[in-house]
């Protein structure tokens, strides 16, 4: 038996064996966690609950928690247990390790928590709104809008010139029996797009007619008459103009709902992104990448 304990080999494993014994004293409620023992509490549910609701309201889900009748609470519990037991088969067969899949929506799922932190923003005052409008005035610009219809003569069949004449003695004709708005259709040629236009932006009809017909038909008066001949790209048109409004910047009573809006849009990315830099803040990165 003596020998026995002389031989190196038998030294090495008593002595791996006492450093193992130790380690395991040491680490003993590490070694206590089981894999297969769900264990679940308030604190568990509160969580679980909150995430499910996608809100992170901790006094709320208390409140929803403790209302629970004892058959809701264990379907609660049920559907957390059943979902723990998933991810954990799912993490001890290493089915997160190289899917871009599972780190999408891991980072996902990050991105979501950081979203947490809107409810600590402060709440939108109006002298803030007013700031944020005042500077920001221009994107809520409003396009010029018109309303009018239009009888048209295609240069494309006629010739620019002769087309242009036909024009102008059709405008004779539309004045002197004063044809209504509702009547335009009987007269003129079929044209590629539309015969009447209400509340049309600016743009839209820049691009119908070109930008030489835009620009005078904003120029033009509302009136009874038949205006024109105004040249497009297409041709002449005699336009009878109901409605014309300019561009304009609508005062903030009148869009209000739409700027805190936006507002709130904006003050929740600037929370969220400080609350990225902050986690980035944790993390050194080094540039090892081919310039």
């Amino acid at each position: 038996m003596r020998s026995l304990f002389k031989e190196p080999l038998f030294q090495f494993l008593f002595i791996a064996l006492l450093l193992l014994l130790g380690e395991r004293l040491i680490n003993a409620d590490d070694y206590a966690y089981d894999l297969y023992h769900i264990e679940v509490d308030d604190a568990v549910l509160l969580q679980f609950m909150q995430l499910r609701a996608k809100t992170f309201k901790p006094e709320e889900a208390l409140e929803a928690l403790e209302a629970l009748s004892a058959e809701d609470r264990q379907r609660l519990v049920d559907d957390y247990a059943r979902e723990e037991a998933l991810f954990r088969d799912a993490i001890e067969l290493n089915l997160d390790k190289n899917d871009q899949i599972i780190r999408r929506r891991l980072i996902q799922k990050m991105d979501y928590l950081a979203q947490g932190f809107y409810d600590e923003a402060e709440a939108i005052t109006e002298d803030d709104l007013r700031d944020y409008y005042t500077e920001r005035r221009e994107e809520y610009k409003k396009p010029a809008s018109a309303t009018f219809t239009h009888v048209f003569v295609s240069s494309e069949r006629h010739g620019a010139e002769q087309a242009q004449a036909i024009a102008t003695e059709l405008q004779q004709t539309l004045n002197a029996e004063a044809v209504p708005f509702e009547n335009a259709p009987r007269y003129g040629e079929r044209f590629l797009y539309n015969r009447n236009y209400v509340n049309r932006d600016d743009d839209e009809i820049g691009s119908h007619f070109g930008d030489q017909f835009e620009q005078q038909l904003f120029s033009f008066d509302i009136s009874e008459q038949w205006q024109g001949p105004v040249q497009s790209t297409y041709g002449w048109h005699l336009v009878l103009l109901v409605k014309n409004t300019p561009a304009y910047i609508p005062p903030l009573e009148e869009i209000a709902a739409n700027v805190f809006a936006d507002a709130q849009r904006q003050q929740q990315r600037q929370v969220k992104r400080q609350a990225i830099d902050k986690l980035m803040a944790k993390y050194r990165i080094s540039d090892r990448s081919s310039q």
